[in-house]
């Protein structure tokens, strides 16, 4: 019997032609894949072509990409730099010059002719050293610092018969690959020491925490900052974790360690602030406890690492910083906001009334606003406020206004704790040694007189002048005290020392020299009241800025005053501005070095970078064209075998 196989079956034309047609789109394909490849030089173009190498090489693309940029930013760096380097240079120049003509100036060979005429010349290098101070490169002030300065609002500008630098202490800073930004420009402090730093003040204001006080504007119980966490906190023996992670100030710490004592105990106790930091608060007959977990810090950072027994623990001080947000009625410090600051810079005073100042930000606006000059600004310890005179070339006092506000901020220059060898801009005075420096006259005949030697500060001097009077069998008091023989102490209004006479007689009341001494004049309190009461001292303790601007203008001055002394005092001046604008080209120098040895990092770095991608991305043509012609081939021997297969006759087809 016979019978059909199963293994044999029948293939269709149709069958025939989708096989050949799919291996010649295949093929095609493939030729088509390799053409680019050859054409672009590129193997991977799409993620798909290549999964498991796609992702080295975004983050090769990625990195060039920052490469690029980072090396155009140090080109762009490199260039600001040099331009301040070269304008260093000029200013070096500048400044030698006019140190020569204050050398040839003193002693013979100069009289006050010669010297106006040379006024004329260090008046034509002051404003060429404003030009030079003023100069940008691609819309960057060189020195300007950090601020927005446009061509309009130049950094140095004339102010009040100085120099006001308008811009920032801190410089504009660029990516460039190392790990850091750098700064890339100069600022008129670092490169002419265009600020004062002499109004500085020593008095903590100590600004006590409230509930709105932001966990970063805390330096902590252990001075580390505060860094979050969770604590642990008992309750009677019963333990929970309070997660402070997302707590932003002392008033959120208190909600969220007070909602977990009272879902323990309602009646146990609380957390609350009081003085410098918290105070951890429990009733009679609860223990509440608080510590930190194994890895943690805050409990400690917040000083409430602590524990109460039916009464009240005080925690650690928070050592609050002090910042803009600072409200003035958290000050533990007692101020006198209400009389104000009494400034005086070059011939213009104003005064500073902080009586309506609800923050730190506010006093700031109020001195700004009075656009004299001067800003007030936080020490980077946060503790206290400094005034940073702004101008060049003139003189600025701080004093008071009939209270104590200078006083109580520590911003009076001459105040009593002032240095005696700050007065005279740094001169202070020279006691003739072995004698007493001046004697005292008063109405009545008495006299006694002073010695002021071995005092350092204001507060010295009145120590020593109230001592004196005293074991001359005088009454002593402070200026308004009534019923004195003498009072001693500082003006209210302004500054200076003052006198006044209680006692009836027809001498004079005057300060007299001693011998050789020039004590009395070097303390601003040689004169002659006559028949009045009240002696006056002038201010000798005015800042003036350690400045380029602040010397050529001393010299200026001097050179047409005829002031031989004035000039030897300029020409010292000048010699420490070299060397000041000698090191800030150096700091230039050192920054540009950086930035070279940068440039020629990036460029080993692309080209090694560039390497990996290659070998990653990149098409081998040698492997590629051999592809190609395989392809060929391949496509050659398709379209063979279609044509054989497509020929077929109907007994080809039975068969």
């Amino acid at each position: 019997m016979s019978r059909i196989a199963t293994n044999l079956t029948r293939t269709t034309s149709i069958q025939v032609t989708d096989q050949l047609l799919s291996a010649l789109r295949n093929t095609q394909r493939q030729l088509a894949t390799v053409e680019r490849q050859i054409a672009t030089g590129k193997a991977v173009e799409k993620p798909s072509d290549a999964p498991d190498k796609i992702a080295a090489i975004l983050l090769l693309e990625s990195r060039l990409e920052a490469r690029a940029q980072e090396e155009k930013n140090v080109v762009h760096g490199a260039g600001v730099l040099s331009n301040v380097d070269s304008a260093l240079n000029d200013v070096t120049d500048i400044l030698l010059e006019a140190k020569t003509i204050a050398s040839s100036q003193i002693g013979v060979g100069s009289d006050a002719v010669t010297r106006r005429n040379q006024a004329t010349v260090i008046d034509a290098q002051i404003q060429a050293l404003t030009d030079i101070a003023n100069r940008q490169h691609q819309d960057v002030s060189l020195f300007g610092g950090g601020s927005s300065l446009s061509r309009t609002a130049p950094a140095f500008q004339s102010f009040l018969g100085g120099v006001r630098y308008v811009g920032s202490s801190s410089n504009i800073q660029g990516d460039y690959g190392l790990g850091a930004p750098l700064d890339f420009n100069s600022n008129g402090a670092e490169a002419f020491g265009a600020l004062s730093t002499r109004v500085i003040s020593q008095v903590d204001l100590d600004p006590q925490p409230t509930a709105s006080t932001l966990l970063a504007d805390l330096a902590g119980a252990v001075d580390a900052g505060i860094r979050k966490g969770s604590l642990n906190l008992t309750v009677d023996g019963t333990s929970v974790l309070v997660d402070l992670t997302s707590a932003d100030t002392l008033g959120d710490v208190m909600t969220r360690v007070n909602a977990a004592i009272t879902a323990i105990d309602a009646t146990a106790g609380s957390l609350g602030l009081n003085g410098a930091g918290f105070e951890l608060t429990a009733a009679a007959g609860h223990t509440i406890s608080i510590a930190d977990t194994n890895n943690g810090r805050i409990a400690g950072d917040l000083g409430v690492a602590i524990s109460a027994t039916g009464a009240a623990t005080v925690g650690g001080d928070l050592n609050v910083r002090l910042t803009e947000r600072s409200p003035t009625s958290a000050f533990g410090a007692t101020i006198d906001f209400a009389s104000g600051l009494r400034i005086t810079n070059g011939s213009d005073t104003k005064v500073a009334d902080f009586s309506g100042a609800a923050t730190v930000q506010d006093m700031m606006n109020i001195v700004a606003d009075l656009r004299i000059g001067v800003r007030l600004a936080i020490n980077e310890a946060g503790t206290a406020m400094n005034l940073v005179s702004e101008v060049s070339g003139i003189e600025l006092s701080i004093g008071e206004n009939g209270g104590t506000t200078a006083q109580d901020l520590g911003l009076r220059s001459f105040g009593t704790d002032t240095q005696i060898s700050d007065f005279r801009f740094g001169l202070g005075i020279e006691p003739v040694s072995g004698q007493d420096q001046f004697e005292i006259q008063l109405h009545s005949g008495a006299s006694f007189s002073v010695n002021v030697a071995k005092t350092g500060t204001v507060s010295d001097v009145l120590a020593a002048i109230s001592a004196a009077a005293a074991g001359a069998g005088l009454t002593v008091g402070a200026p308004g005290d009534a019923g004195t023989d003498f009072n001693v102490g500082l003006a209210a209004i302004g500054n200076g020392f003052a006198f006044e006479d209680g006692t009836a007689g027809a001498n004079d009341f005057r300060v007299a020299q001693i011998g050789t001494s020039l004590v009395a004049s070097q303390l601003g309190i040689y004169q002659n009241a006559g028949a009045g009461g009240t002696l006056s001292g002038a201010d000798v303790a005015k800042v003036k800025t350690d400045s380029v601007f602040t010397h050529l203008i001393a010299l200026r001055d001097a050179l047409r005053a005829n002031d031989s002394a004035g000039i030897t005092v300029a020409g010292e001046g000048l010699e420490r501005s070299i060397d000041h604008v000698t090191q800030a080209r150096a700091q230039v120098g050192v920054k540009s070095q950086r930035l070279e040895q940068q440039q020629q990092r990036l460029q080993e770095m692309q080209i090694a970078e560039k390497s990996t991608l290659s070998s990653l991305a990149d098409a081998d043509l040698t492997e590629v064209i051999t592809r190609m012609t395989q392809l060929q081939q391949q496509l050659q021997a398709s379209l063979q075998s279609g044509l054989s297969s497509m020929q077929l006759n109907l007994l080809d087809f039975l068969r």
